[in-house]
């Protein structure tokens, strides 16, 4: 069984739809991140945002 890690905005606190899905941790923090930058006007993801949007990841086993 397949491992998909998976974090959407809403279990972040913000009211966006986005969802990002891939097959490990990292990959999945790169999208989240370039998503904050690209659509939230973000200007980085520092470590402690880095953290606190990890642990707003769910692993599925699909």
């Amino acid at each position: 069984m397949a491992k998909t890690y998976v974090i959407n905005c809403r279990d972040a606190g913000v009211d966006c739809d986005f969802e990002a899905r891939g097959a490990t941790m990292e990959e999945v923090m790169e999208k989240c991140a370039e998503h904050g930058i690209q659509n939230h006007g973000m200007k980085g993801f520092g470590p402690e945002l880095y953290t606190k949007m990890q642990r707003c990841i769910k692993i599925l086993d699909e």
